[in-house]
């Protein structure tokens, strides 16, 4: 009996993730397709982007 209600709130949890993740990249979606439609934001987002990718290959690389 115990197990049938760690089970049962193991899948209750997994289902409750699984749209929590549906909602969160429905939300990241809008946010890349509204900065990708307005070039002002493209160029900041993109120059940071580059930035990150450098800096953590610099951390990977060391000096």
């Amino acid at each position: 009996m115990m197990m049938a209600l760690m089970l049962a709130a193991d899948d209750v949890g997994l289902a409750t993730l699984g749209i929590v993740f549906s909602q969160l990249m429905g939300w990241v979606a809008t946010v890349c397709t509204t900065i990708a439609s307005t070039p002002l934001l493209l160029l900041p987002v993109g120059v940071f982007i580059a930035f990150s990718v450098i800096a953590i290959a610099k951390s990977f690389i060391g000096r």
